[in-house]
């Protein structure tokens, strides 16, 4: 639904508890609260495989929240997924350029073994064969990511 997804920060403890997420082959995007509304011990832990009930997906990861709802941070930690380059610049486009989102204002966590060269070894046109994306501005756009203010990489990713 379009409810305001509550901040992954949590003041009392002074940490961030970013929200679980999955973005499913149709370009929905599911993001799991991280509070104790889950129900653990009926239904144990929430994980990406189950968010799509393990259907293929565009990408996987952990979403960080403001106040508002105002997403301000996304990484690519999905064990079973395991999201490449190739998906965190699917993700920067279509935020960017089918959504209309200020990309330069959210966190870009990538993998530490991730780079701009890594964009280059991606065979767009074989290996990326997604409708309503093209293989030139998907490199451009993981290009961009990858070079820009915001992109950082983590071991943990």
């Amino acid at each position: 639904d379009d409810r305001v997804v509550p901040s992954s920060y949590d003041e009392e403890e002074d940490y961030d508890d970013p929200h679980l997420y999955m973005w499913d082959m149709n370009e929905k995007f599911y993001v799991v609260e991280s509070n104790d509304s889950w129900d653990k011990e009926r239904y144990g832990t929430v994980k990406h495989t189950g968010v799509v009930a393990g259907m293929p997906a565009l990408s996987g990861g952990k979403a960080y929240f403001g106040k508002h709802g105002s997403v301000w941070g996304i990484n690519y930690s999905s064990g079973h997924y395991r999201p490449g380059i190739s998906s965190a610049s699917l993700m920067y486009d279509w935020m960017k350029n089918k959504r209309g989102f200020n990309v330069s204002a959210l966190w870009w966590v990538g993998r530490k073994s991730w780079s701009t060269k890594d964009c280059r070894k991606v065979n767009w046109k074989i290996e990326i064969e997604i409708e309503g994306f093209d293989a030139g501005g998907l490199n451009r756009s993981c290009y961009e990511m990858t070079v820009g203010p915001t992109w950082i990489t983590k071991d943990d990713v």
